[in-house]
């Protein structure tokens, strides 16, 4: 895995096959809590082959620039503590991504999750000029709708039966946060 950025706690690392052990660690050990937010996994999907080939897939759509898989470790130390991704990224007259991110469940409400998604914020706008960033999120998921929030977010409204998550439809709030300072005069 490459350095992208540091913040003041964390660097940030684009995600490869190098990193699908540690990758597998993280979710094995924040398999229970993310259960509650996620898509249900089997047993079969925390091995290390296949988080060697979810890590080259996700790695691949980086290469095309239609993703940025990030891991962030806590600086001189090589253990996961969280994850952001922009997803769908689009260019053209729509550039745009949905984000996604997790915590490992030791160091919610630590400041964590906002040092990393804010960081990933200010790439988006910055250096891939991107205009819109989505984050859609349970209603029940108190804890992200507030960072989601404290960035700036703003709700567009309720999606409703928007992912099947765990056995049934979930409602996902659409959380959208819009770069005021793109000025695409200057990117075409």
């Amino acid at each position: 895995m490459h350095k992208l950025f540091e913040t003041e706690r964390l660097s940030a690392f684009v995600l490869d096959q190098s990193g699908g052990r540690q990758l597998l660690s993280y979710e094995v050990r924040n398999r229970e809590f993310f259960r509650q937010y996620s898509i249900a996994r089997n047993d079969s999907y925390f091995t290390h082959a296949n988080f060697l080939s979810v890590c080259e897939n996700q790695h691949t759509l980086f290469e095309q620039n239609r993703k940025l898989p990030l891991v962030f470790v806590m600086k001189g130390k090589g253990k996961i503590v969280a994850t952001v991704n922009l997803n769908e990224i689009v260019y053209g007259v729509f550039r745009s991504c949905t984000i996604g991110y997790s915590v490992d469940a030791e160091l919610i409400r630590r400041g964590i999750g906002k040092e990393a998604v804010s960081k990933v914020v200010e790439y988006a706008f910055d250096t891939l000029l991107l205009h819109r960033i989505e984050a859609n999120i349970m209603p029940r998921n108190e804890a992200s709708l507030a960072l989601a929030t404290s960035l700036g977010f703003c709700n567009e409204g309720l999606s409703k039966k928007y992912l099947y998550i765990n056995g049934k439809w979930e409602d996902h709030v659409n959380m959208v946060l819009i770069n005021d300072k793109l000025d695409m005069q200057k990117i075409h």
